[in-house]
């Protein structure tokens, strides 16, 4: 069985030319013959006016029987292959000079003999071969007459054998261009076929290669091929370049939340249980000690519990709020928003955290109103999350500014939350939007579970841009934009 491409159309490509090589042969056959059969019969058109020259008449005005029999006596030994026919005026055969054969038929169509006798006639012409019973034939034909009277026709067939050795030329001619198209045609089609299939060959190849290899190990079709055309199988090595490149990265990236995931499952698993912990740990003293226990000491074991069952609220109430994000894609609500009522109302809700450390919350371009396409709930959230995180890694006595940038250009808003902390260390600046993680400084709080900057990196996202971090030198600065309203 032919599976290979290559070989599927070599055999297309000998069977065209086989069929095609057939009706040229062909073709070139009936063209040729009819071309020769037309030339023969042209050069030997005035035979029968030479012959019916030589034919007398006798004293009544008879055609001459003896002198008949002389000519076509002496016309067989100059040219046997030529055979003469006296007919009369209805064309019926009175004589010939056929000897030892049969004539099989007696008598000659007069209407191709006069076909033959007009001025306009067109080569080549047929007519009755009395010879064989039906065929036709080739020749030659003059009226002889008496004053006005037709008496008969002089009617020569032409060159038999030389029409017959025509037609063999004509067939070697005709199978030689055969094989010659055939071999010359089939070369040159193996050839232009191979150097197209080559390029395929090598691209599956490179596919088995990829695929060997565990959709790892990527080697550049337009690379190892050179390949500068612009064809179809060009553009089709330059997308499966691309499909492999996005296969690894899909991989690679699976790879990674696959990672992701189990580092998600130990830190969720260690925040929640650490004040599951302890929440059940003080309920059970104050259950199994209520008796021993004062009222101050009831109220303060029961008070540690609270709080750890808050923290347990909080952090499971960011896991929804990040997951209903992650999933969220068109649902916003939005509408034209006044960015600077929003930052004002975040540094107040954030007044007492900044408070208890002394830390100054300063506000820069938001002393006016500056409209924002977005949603009031989510960017209320971002500003918070960024605030909250800045006064958390803030030392006291610090600053953290806010700053509103309207870029009338580009039609955005910019939106920067600096504080004058200690910054974040280079490796860890690709990682702070990753869930549960946290700084590892002195500033780092317990009750922090790591996700208030994964919910404002997606939040950010959902508005069409990305959260952007950078140290500063004397501190940490966040960066988002939004649209202009």
């Amino acid at each position: 069985m032919i599976k290979s491409l290559y070989a599927k159309l070599a055999l297309t490509l000998i069977v065209l030319l086989f069929v095609t090589a057939i009706v040229y042969s062909a073709i070139a056959y009936y063209l040729t013959r009819s071309n020769i059969i037309a030339e023969v019969q042209r050069e030997n058109a005035d035979i029968a006016v030479n012959l019916s020259h030589e034919i007398t008449q006798t004293v009544s005005g008879e055609i001459d029987g003896h002198l008949i029999e002389q000519l076509f006596r002496t016309m067989s030994i100059v040219n046997p292959d030529v055979q003469l026919y006296l007919l009369n005026a209805e064309g019926g055969i009175v004589s010939s000079s056929v000897e030892g054969t049969p004539l099989l038929r007696n008598t000659i169509s007069v209407d191709s003999l006069r076909m033959f006798l007009m001025p306009d006639r067109q080569y080549p012409l047929y007519a009755e071969d009395p010879l064989s019973e039906d065929s036709e034939i080739t020749f030659s034909v003059a009226e002889i007459k008496r004053a006005d009277e037709l008496l008969g026709y002089m009617y020569v067939t032409l060159d038999a054998q030389r029409e017959d050795s025509s037609r063999k030329l004509i067939s070697t001619i005709g199978i030689s261009a055969l094989l010659g198209s055939l071999l010359v045609s089939l070369l040159a089609g193996l050839y232009v076929f191979r150097r197209i299939t080559a390029r395929l060959r090598l691209l599956s190849f490179e596919i088995e290669t990829f695929r060997n290899s565990g959709f790892r190990s990527i080697t550049s079709y337009k690379e190892l091929s050179g390949d500068a055309s612009d064809d179809e199988i060009s553009r089709l090595g330059e997308s499966y370049d691309e499909m492999a490149n996005r296969i690894v990265d899909q991989i690679n990236l699976l790879e990674e939340q696959d990672k992701n995931r189990r580092s998600f499952i130990a830190n969720i698993s260690h925040d929640l249980r650490t004040p599951l912990t302890a929440t059940q740990g003080y309920l059970e003293m104050v259950l199994h000690k209520n008796d021993k226990l004062d009222l101050q000491q009831r109220e303060q074991y029961l008070g540690i519990a609270l709080k750890h069952s808050n923290r347990l609220k909080v952090l499971i109430s960011d896991l929804f709020e990040l997951a209903k994000l992650e999933d969220r894609a068109e649902s916003l609500q939005m509408e034209s928003i006044s960015m600077s009522e929003v930052i004002g109302d975040v540094q107040q809700g954030c007044l007492p955290q900044a408070d208890a450390k002394n830390i100054k919350l300063a506000g820069f371009g938001v002393d006016k109103p500056i409209m924002v396409k977005g949603d009031l709930a989510l960017l209320d959230r971002a500003v918070s999350n960024l605030l909250v995180n800045a006064i958390q890694y803030t030392p006291e006595n610090g600053e953290v500014t806010i700053t509103l940038v309207n870029d009338v250009a580009e039609k955005t808003v910019h939106v920067q939350v600096e504080d004058n902390g200690p910054g974040i260390a280079l490796e860890d600046l690709n990682k702070i939007f990753k869930r549960f993680h946290r700084a590892d400084n002195e500033h780092n709080e317990k009750g922090n579970a790591g996700l208030g900057l994964a919910i404002t990196q997606r939040i950010v996202e959902l508005h069409g841009d990305t959260l952007l971090v950078e140290n500063t030198g004397n501190g940490t600065r966040f960066t988002f934009r939004l649209a202009a309203a």
